[in-house]
């Protein structure tokens, strides 16, 4: 319901930040919970209306950005990713003991990522090994 309510009537980079500050309000307010999402979740779980409701909510901001279909898995990745490292970092203080304010850093990155995801590859890559 959070993610929901924050990405409605919203579209591109102000999406992407909707959808992160929901993720991080609820970080922040229930940081048990919040931590308790940090496992691999069961095949029951994934499975779920909640689950798929944000699953698809992620993937309705991401479809904004006119990314193929082949490519939303690895845009979602990133943005987890980006968000859960964030999110968890800041939990565990390793941001309060450097300028600037961590509010500058989550704006740079939400930032970053909408013009990532606006200049996305849409070749696929071949796979170094």
């Amino acid at each position: 319901d959070r993610v929901s309510a924050a990405v409605a009537g919203r579209s591109g980079r102000d999406a992407v930040a909707g959808l992160f500050e929901a993720h991080r309000r609820f970080a922040r307010e229930l940081p048990g919970r919040w931590t308790a999402l940090q496992r691999p979740a069961h095949p029951t779980t994934v499975k779920s209306e909640s689950a798929m409701r944000v699953a698809e909510l992620m993937l309705a901001v991401l479809r904004q950005y006119d990314l193929p279909e082949r490519e939303l898995v690895h845009a979602t990745r990133l943005l987890g990713a980006t968000l859960n490292g964030f999110v968890t970092l800041e939990a565990a203080g390793s941001f309060g003991h450097r300028d600037p304010d961590t509010e500058l850093s989550w704006t740079r990155a939400i930032d970053v990522l909408d013009a990532a995801l606006r200049a996305w590859p849409t070749t696929t890559p071949e796979v170094h090994r």
